[in-house]
């Protein structure tokens, strides 16, 4: 039961993809003024790579990856290991998407 149990909370949830008009850094950048504005610790931050790695203040470890394409548009996906009980992945989506326009 108990194993079941910790299936549940170790399940990682859907991905968040999404594209945004900015370079692959910026979005990363952003990501994590947004992220630290929320409580998440940053863990890893690889600009070369392409990827930040954030500790939530409740719940796992969220994950951006960010990669440019041929139109200086960056394709962003945003991943959570363990449980995101405050909802940072959609905020982080949604400030991703507002925030690459202005």
């Amino acid at each position: 039961m108990l194993d079941r149990l910790a299936d549940l909370l170790l399940w990682s949830g859907r991905v968040r993809r999404f594209d945004v008009d900015a370079a692959p850094a910026d979005v990363l950048l952003q990501s994590s003024l947004v992220l630290r504005g929320l409580g998440a610790s940053l863990a890893r931050l690889d600009l070369d790579a392409g990827t930040l790695e954030a500790r939530l203040a409740v719940g796992g470890v969220l994950r951006v990856h960010a990669e440019a394409d041929a139109d200086m548009r960056s394709h962003v996906a945003i991943d959570v290991e363990g449980r995101d009980w405050a909802g940072v992945a959609r905020v982080l989506a949604r400030e991703l998407a507002d925030g690459a326009g202005a």
